[in-house]
């Protein structure tokens, strides 16, 4: 059964129920400082525990954005895949940048991680 609250809002660490948060928050890993124009991996593992990918029960999809802007999305499937992703990016402006990653449960709702990176030249 589904957890109606967690589908009026996109859910973080901070909101939402710690046991629930723990499978369900993004991870993202990216080196802390990458250079402007060069491509580098952002790897994105849907929560510290693992996640179930059972018929019932699974994660949808993981999208990718830096800030507001889109970047990619990664559909997944149940039983078939894992809610683990890599992605190759360039950015190409300088400064701190926020990567923000979201991943759907279908029983839970959309789920927020971030991570900031330093993009030098």
């Amino acid at each position: 059964m589904s957890e109606p609250g967690l589908f009026c809002q996109v859910n973080t660490a901070a909101s939402g129920p710690a046991e629930t948060a723990k499978k369900h928050v993004p991870v993202i890993n990216v080196p802390a400082s990458v250079k402007a124009g060069q491509p580098f991996t952002v790897s994105i593992k849907v929560g510290e525990a693992p996640h179930v990918m059972e018929n019932g029960h699974f994660v949808q999809f993981v999208d990718l954005y830096c800030g507001h802007i889109y970047i990619s999305r990664v559909d997944l499937t149940a039983e078939l895949s894992r809610p683990e992703v890599s992605v190759t990016v360039v950015l190409h402006h300088e400064g701190n940048r926020m990567l923000r990653a979201f991943s759907r449960c279908n029983l839970h709702g959309i789920w927020e991680g971030t991570k900031e990176v330093c993009v030098s030249k």
